[in-house]
Parts: C-alpha cells; sequence; structure tokens
C-alpha cells in the first residue's frame, strides 16, 4: 500500500513544529533567567523572534508555556511583559517553598528507594560538572530534579506546584546570587541533603532545606534591599524547626537563619 504523503508530511511538520517551539521555549526562558530581557521591561514577540533568531509562531507558542509559569505576562498587541522582582515578592515565594517542601520532605523522604537515592546522587554529579554560567543549562535540569526526586511521591499536584516556584527562584538566583562563595556553600548545602535523603531522616531534610532555601533569600536580601525585613520567610522558618528533635541544632538553627544574621 502506498504511503499517505500528506499525512506522513503533516506528521512530520507537526514534528518540527514542536521542536522549534521547544527550542524556542528554552532560549526565551534562558533569557529571562540570565537577565538578557529583564523584570519589568516590555517587550513584542517581533522583537524575541529577532533577537533570539527565532519564527514568531514558535515563540508565541513558548510564551504561552513561559506565562503559565509566571515568568511573564501578555498583553495586547502581541506584547508580554517580563514579570518584575521585588523583595516582597522574594520573601513571599521563599515562605511558600520552605513551607510546602518541608512539610511535603517529612513524608517522603522516609519512603525514598534506592533507585531514588541513586538518582539523585546522579544529579548532584551532574550540578557539579556544571556550574559555569555556560553550563547553566544542564545545571538547571539537574538541580530541578534533584530537588523533584524527594517530593515527587507526595503526587503531581505538590510537584507542579513546587516546580513553578523554584522556577521563580531561579530567576532569583541567577540575577543576584553570583558569588563564588554562594556556589560553594549550596554545593556543601545539596551534599547535606542528599546524604540526609540517603538515611531518610525526613527531619533532618526538611530543616536542611529550609535552612537553604532560606539563607539564598535573606543573601539576596541583604544584597538588594538591606533595610527589608522578610517576615514570611522567618516565619517559616520557625514552623519547620518545630517539629524537629534535637534542642541543640534547633537553637544554633534559628540563631543563625530566623535570628536575623544571614550566612555569608
Amino acid at each position: 500500500m502506498a504511503p499517505d504523503l500528506a499525512r506522513d508530511g503533516a506528521v512530520i511538520d507537526e514534528e518540527s513544529t514542536g521542536a522549534r517551539m521547544l527550542d524556542a521555549y528554552e532560549k526565551i526562558r534562558m533569557a529571562i533567567l540570565d537577565g538578557v530581557f529583564r523584570p519589568g521591561s516590555r517587550l513584542s514577540q517581533v522583537k524575541i523572534s529577532a533577537e533570539l533568531g527565532l519564527s514568531r509562531t514558535p515563540v508565541r507558542e513558548a510564551l504561552r508555556l513561559i506565562e503559565k509559569e509566571g515568568l511573564v505576562t501578555s498583553e495586547r498587541g502581541r506584547q508580554v511583559v517580563i514579570s518584575p522582582t521585588s523583595m516582597a515578592d522574594l520573601d513571599e515565594l521563599y515562605a511558600l517553598r520552605i513551607k510546602l517542601d518541608t512539610t511535603t520532605v517529612r513524608s517522603t523522604v522516609p519512603d525514598l528507594t534506592d533507585a531514588d537515592i541513586e538518582e539523585m546522587r546522579n544529579c548532584l554529579a551532574v550540578m557539579g560538572e556544571n556550574e559555569a554560567p555556560a553550563q547553566f543549562s544542564d545545571f538547571d535540569r539537574a538541580h530541578r530534579s534533584f530537588h523533584m526526586i524527594a517530593i515527587r511521591a507526595a503526587g503531581p499536584r505538590h510537584a507542579d506546584y513546587s516546580a513553578q516556584l523554584n522556577e521563580h527562584a531561579e530567576r532569583y538566583r541567577r540575577l543576584y546570587l553570583t558569588h563564588a562563595s554562594s556556589y560553594q556553600q549550596s554545593r556543601d548545602e545539596h551534599q547535606a541533603i542528599m546524604d540526609a535523603c540517603a538515611a531518610r531522616d525526613g527531619d533532618l531534610v526538611a530543616c536542611l532545606l529550609a535552612e537553604h532555601y532560606a539563607r539564598i533569600a535573606l543573601t539576596i536580601i541583604a544584597q538588594i534591599e538591606p533595610v527589608f525585613e522578610p517576615r514570611l520567610v522567618r516565619a517559616a522558618v520557625r514552623l519547620a524547626l518545630q517539629d524537629r528533635s534535637g534542642p541543640s541544632r534547633k537553637d544554633q538553627f534559628e540563631r543563625r537563619v530566623a535570628g536575623g544574621e544571614p550566612r555569608s
């Protein structure tokens, strides 16, 4: 039987269109996270297409996905606004991450499988090999997977919402947290989280996550707007600590993070 060339051609064209859309999605998203498209800036689809060397149809489809992540908002006339940043937004964002993820890991980490732990170790290795700015795309994928593995057993709603919060957090990290010492500290924190997951200690993972998220938020605030009081993050940290056994660690943790002195 002769092949249906029209049908086969349509399938190939759909696959090609999908590939172009994904390419546009990656390029636009990276341009936002890297600050090429600055927060609050207003851009037309035509300008985005021209600056990134993309055709307009995949750009339009890619922007729909990126808008769902909250990184842009659409306006009339085929324009988009890059979502602005603020310390109030950062405070709310990281408080939500602390509350959601620390509550979740207390129930999911004890049930992690050996395969889950191995997958997390592989993600950690990829992160360590791709810390240079030019390799951020590989680092980002591994970093997102690392955190998702620990909570995905809670179900798709938890995972999807946590992933959305992480997208917003990534932009703040990329825009404002660029000092080399921060990368080293982040590496150490991820290793500690990895070790606690391997021990299936959900309470410890919750504390380490709270410390990790709060340290990032407080460091950015100290750099950008030191007079801002991150009351939501501090309250979320205290909540994350309340069920942790071991008063010595709890007291140290509260003094360092909730007490007002972000670690450098």
